[in-house]
């Protein structure tokens, strides 16, 4: 069923009606809060309904919890219990923003999370999983009773999925899906590569859904990925190569510390983009397409791109808008 985008109104609502549940939870005794709420729900017939789709939306995205009471214009609590998850589909923790459209007819909540330039954040997703993002990363999620699904559309994520074996977790990212039932696992999207890692447990990679039954050279349908196993994926020449690394080093990020392994130093230059003030490109196909493995620490990139003077046949140019690599002479 297709829906159409809410408009700001719609959107500003839902997010009124998420706060009246913050707040009556908070002051379940309040009778001035409560005689506010009722004033509210009264203003509009519009507010009242949004107030429910609100508690709709969390026990469709957490079937197994209790359900919140049925709303009504009258004085009554938020139960704690109820409350718990639908805070975690309401609130996200300092350092993401995150946009929600509810589609109640069919009772799916898509959610956006994103993070700006040299930020990171993380949040707890409404089936209980944790995601931490990277700078300048963007998730959204679409949650049903029946599915959890999540589309890393730039960027950088690391999942720690809890466990519900009726409702498997997918992740697509530039033509990859990864399915999980309880895992914890990394995924970072450039324009051409896919980076795929996992920390904890086993995942499985296939093509996304966009691209199903279409080879890929090096993965069949239903690859295993397990601990201390990484997968690049390349949507250019569509190869996948899978290669043993430290559990420890996955999403090393969250610590400040990049780290590539036998990467195109284009896609590379891409990456170290998201953590500092300017673009960093490389116009030069030969030198884009150089592999490059080592340490970056974020909070030292102008240092790194100095060292890569060193290391490749190449030279920094900075400028006011961008930072370019350059072959030198």
């Amino acid at each position: 069923m297709t829906a159409s985008t809410p408009t700001q109104a719609e959107l500003d609502r839902m997010a009124a009606a998420a706060d009246w549940l913050v707040r009556l939870h908070d002051a379940p005794g309040d009778e001035a809060l409560a005689d506010a709420w009722l004033q509210w729900c009264e203003e509009d017939p519009a507010n009242l309904q949004a107030f429910r789709s609100a508690q709709s939306v969390w026990h469709a995205a957490s079937p197994a919890a209790p359900a919140l009471p049925e709303a009504q214009p009258e004085r009554a609590w938020i139960d704690r219990r109820a409350w718990f998850g639908l805070a975690a589909t309401v609130l996200v923790a300092l350092g993401v923003g995150t946009t929600v459209y509810l589609r109640s007819d069919d009772d799916e909540l898509l959610q956006s999370y994103s993070t700006p330039i040299a930020g990171t954040g993380s949040s707890v997703l409404p089936d209980g999983s944790r995601v931490e993002l990277g700078a300048d990363s963007r998730i959204t999620t679409r949650y049903t009773a029946k599915q959890r699904s999540i589309s890393v559309d730039f960027g950088e994520a690391y999942f720690l999925v809890a466990k519900d074996p009726s409702r498997p977790f997918r992740v697509d990212a530039g033509g990859m899906r990864v399915t999980a039932v309880g895992t914890a696992f990394n995924v970072r999207r450039n324009n051409d590569l896919v980076v795929i890692a996992v920390s904890e447990g086993k995942v499985q990679l296939d093509n996304d859904g966009a691209s199903a039954g279409a080879s890929v050279e090096g993965m069949s349908e239903g690859t295993p990925l397990v601990a201390g196993q990484q997968a690049v994926y390349s949507q250019d020449s569509r190869t996948v190569t899978i290669a043993e690394i430290q559990a420890a080093d996955v999403a090393s990020w969250r610590k400040g510390v990049l780290k590539y392994m036998h990467e195109p130093l284009g896609s590379v230059a891409q990456d170290l983009s998201r953590y500092h003030n300017k673009p960093i490109v490389i116009s030069d196909e030969r030198l884009s397409a150089m592999p490059f493995t080592g340490t970056v620490f974020s909070s030292r990139i102008a240092d790194a791109l100095r060292a890569l003077e060193s290391v490749f046949p190449l030279q920094v140019e900075e400028r006011s808008d961008a930072i370019e690599l350059v072959p030198r002479g």
